[in-house]
């Protein structure tokens, strides 16, 4: 059973995963960053646990899109972005 608290993101074969499916690299730095100024603002405002929680997510997506980075430069991508418009 996963807990609240896990992060819910995943590198599989060059895409990156949520717990809503497959996101582009660009929505996933872009999510990554939103979690991480969540985490400062919550650190700001005496939200612990919130804190922790995004701080976890915005790790977890960052490191999933760098390793969705790496596979599609491993297949060939020049430009990995370019990845998700090949649709």
């Amino acid at each position: 059973m996963r807990r609240l608290s896990d992060a819910a993101f995943a590198h599989v074969g060059g895409a990156v995963i949520t717990d809503h499916g497959q996101i582009p690299l660009a929505a996933a730095r872009a999510l990554a960053a939103f979690y991480a100024r969540e985490a400062r603002d919550c650190v700001q405002g005496g939200a612990e646990l919130a804190a922790r929680l995004c701080a976890r997510r915005a790790l977890a997506l960052d490191q999933a899109a760098h390793d969705a980075t790496l596979w599609r430069r491993a297949a060939g991508w020049r430009d990995p972005d370019a990845a998700d418009l090949a649709g």
